[in-house]
């Protein structure tokens, strides 16, 4: 999924969740799941529900930054299930052109390096 580009929200302007959708180009479905994962909306607001722009940019700063890994040590694999650096099982590491897949440690998961 594509991150999502904040520059046309200003932080002082509150929204529709129809001119937000508009302004973000995704769907007003896709707002109303991010109000239920705890996008905040102006206290009192019931229709039009409303929401202010810095909550916006907020919301999706932190939503973005769940996604990054952190730096994966020498001897670790990108777990794709846990998202985390983890240590492949004993023999079950096996290079396939320029990568290294093997077995989470800790979850049984597909795990990658590349070389």
């Amino acid at each position: 999924m594509a991150k999502i580009n904040c520059h046309k929200i200003y932080s002082s302007m509150s929204y529709t969740v129809k001119e937000l959708a508009n302004e973000l180009g995704i769907s007003e479905k896709t707002i109303f799941r991010w109000i239920e994962n705890g996008l905040r909306i102006v206290d009192g607001s019931k229709k039009p529900i409303l929401i202010m722009g810095v909550e916006v940019k907020d919301f999706t700063r932190r939503k973005d930054s769940k996604k990054k890994v952190g730096k994966i040590k020498r001897n670790e694999f990108l777990c794709l299930t846990c998202k985390k650096g983890r240590r492949a099982k004993r023999g079950s590491i096996k290079k396939l052109k320029s990568k290294k897949l093997g077995e989470c440690y800790v979850c049984n998961g597909k795990m990658s390096r590349t070389i």
